[in-house]
């Protein structure tokens, strides 16, 4: 067996060996926003995944949605606001550039 990490949103990190992977697991599904980028460790992840999926939300969705994630896990709207447009915005710019490198693109309504 094999662990992998999990994302805890109520600590804001990411817990190593949170998750067991069985060896005959058939399928991983895995998430992430950086797995098509070109720099640094995340050059040589790309290499190790069958598929890429890219999913493209509208900008005004995917923010509606970071707002109330940001609000849920207790920060205030203007904070939230002041977060995504710091961080989430430039983020979403960053890995929007990669979109050609996947194998499947799927625009979300």
């Amino acid at each position: 067996m094999v662990y992998a990490p999990d994302y805890r949103r109520d600590i804001e990190e990411a817990v190593a060996g949170a998750i067991g992977v069985l060896p005959d697991t058939p399928l991983i599904v895995t998430e992430g926003n950086y797995l098509l980028l070109d720099d640094g460790p995340w050059a040589r992840v790309r290499g190790v995944l069958d598929e890429v999926w890219y999913l493209d939300v509208e900008p005004a969705q995917r923010q509606a949605r970071l707002l109330a994630r940001h609000m849920q896990f207790g920060r205030s709207r203007e904070r939230a606001l002041s977060w995504i447009a710091s961080t989430d915005e430039p983020n979403a710019v960053r890995i929007a550039r990669t979109r050609h490198k996947a194998d499947v693109c799927i625009d979300w309504p």
